[in-house]
């Protein structure tokens, strides 16, 4: 039996591209949100001879949530700030059993979802996979694959990623975005030395040359940091770096000093989240469309022995990020929807794209979709992405 997708926030931009994508692979969403007459606008836009089955809630009606998620669901939600809105959602999920995917970029979200979650969805069968677009499946598979070249080469001891754009302006960027970003400029934040530890947003900067050219990041917390390490557990620091803001960077890394202070004035997080919310309004209800259709993604990974010598990298270069990130959530919400959910092999728990996936699924379907090596040369033709079966093979 194929099992219900339910897409939360589809009145959005990015929840409704993703049922754009679903519909493209024949799948019927059931789109979920607050407002039912904008619901029933989009359910008639997407689907006019046919309208898609809509579901009406807040996700702050935990038991409404509750009763409404079950284990035979694939939940997408791109509802943000996560740190705000996206809890209910996931916990749900976790106790229901159900498989669970995010477009989260929020450090906090990330690790809390990681920290608390883990023990309870594995208990349950349920399989949570945050941040699954173009952060942080991209890095994660950057990172993967630059380590398998590395292996070869010597003993991995540090990683690096980096997230940049080749192209664009912030003007591509969503009004969930802008959200999200304001509220996690006071956040706690974390990296890896040896274990995860904590660190303010941008408590580091670092240079990648490319192609030539040179682009500079702001340390950010991710789910690399929570998945890659298994797959290379010789590996003692791994840092990702955010490089939006260009030269910009190594500045907003140097302000991030004061992060601290300020999250101590009472009532800091609220104004930094409603200045976000201000500035998120005063954009249309789409994107800059000619800014986003220039817009492209660049994420570089390298791999250091213990003696800083480089023993492996890998740049991808690709499409949009809400595209990308529409493609990878519509993909694994259609595998999730026809894999059984008492299949012996089905690894659970809150996990990374390699680990619920595997890397050569992950890397298939990524070139697929346009995101490839940019110094691996041109292929012939991009792979179809796999559809793996309830065993955890491919078909």
């Amino acid at each position: 039996m194929t099992r219900r997708i339910l897409v939360f926030g589809a009145t959005g931009y990015t929840g409704g591209l993703v049922a754009q994508e679903l519909l493209a692979r024949r799948e019927r969403p059931t789109l979920v949100g607050r407002d039912p007459d904008a619901l029933a606008l989009r359910s008639r836009e997407l689907s006019p001879q046919q309208p898609l089955p809509t579901i009406a809630l807040d996700v702050r009606d935990v038991g409404t949530l509750r009763r409404t998620i079950t284990a035979d669901d694939v939940i997408i939600t791109t509802i943000g700030p996560f740190e705000d809105r996206g809890r209910t959602v996931a916990e749900a999920a976790a106790e229901a059993g159900a498989s669970y995917l995010d477009s989260a970029g929020e450090p906090s979200f990330i690790r809390w979802i990681f920290a608390k979650l883990g023990a309870r969805a594995a208990h349950r069968g349920a399989r949570l996979m945050p941040g699954f677009g173009h952060e942080y499946v991209s890095g994660q598979l950057a990172g993967a694959w630059a380590l398998e070249k590395a292996a070869e080469m010597g003993m991995p001891h540090r990683l690096e990623i980096g997230y940049f754009r080749a192209d664009g302006s912030l003007c591509s960027l969503s009004r969930g975005t802008i959200a999200s970003l304001a509220g996690a400029s006071l956040q706690r934040s974390f990296t890896y030395r040896g274990g995860i530890r904590d660190e303010r947003p941008g408590a580091r900067s670092a240079g990648f040359s490319i192609g030539g050219r040179n682009r500079s990041g702001f340390s950010i917390g991710t789910t690399e940091h929570l998945t890659l390490p298994e797959i290379s557990p010789s590996l003692q620091e791994l840092d990702v770096y955010l490089g939006w803001f260009g030269k910009a960077s190594p500045m907003l890394s140097r302000a991030s000093i004061a992060v601290p202070a300020l999250r101590s004035i009472p009532g800091s997080q609220r104004l930094i989240a409603a200045v976000g919310a201000r500035a998120s309004t005063l954009r249309s209800s789409s994107l800059d469309q000619p800014a986003l259709a220039q817009s492209r993604t660049l994420v570089a990974a390298r791999v250091f022995a213990a003696s800083g010598h480089q023993l492996g990298a890998v740049n991808l270069r690709g499409p949009n990020q809400y595209q990308l990130t529409a493609s990878l959530l519509a993909w694994a919400a259609v595998v999730e929807s026809h894999a059984s959910t008492r299949a012996v092999h089905r690894r659970t728990g809150v996990l990374g794209a390699i680990q619920a996936f595997g890397l050569g699924a992950i890397r298939d379907t990524c070139r697929h979709y346009g995101l490839d090596d940019e110094s691996a040369g041109p292929e012939a033709e991009a792979p179809a992405p796999p559809l793996l079966l309830a065993d955890g093979n491919e078909e």
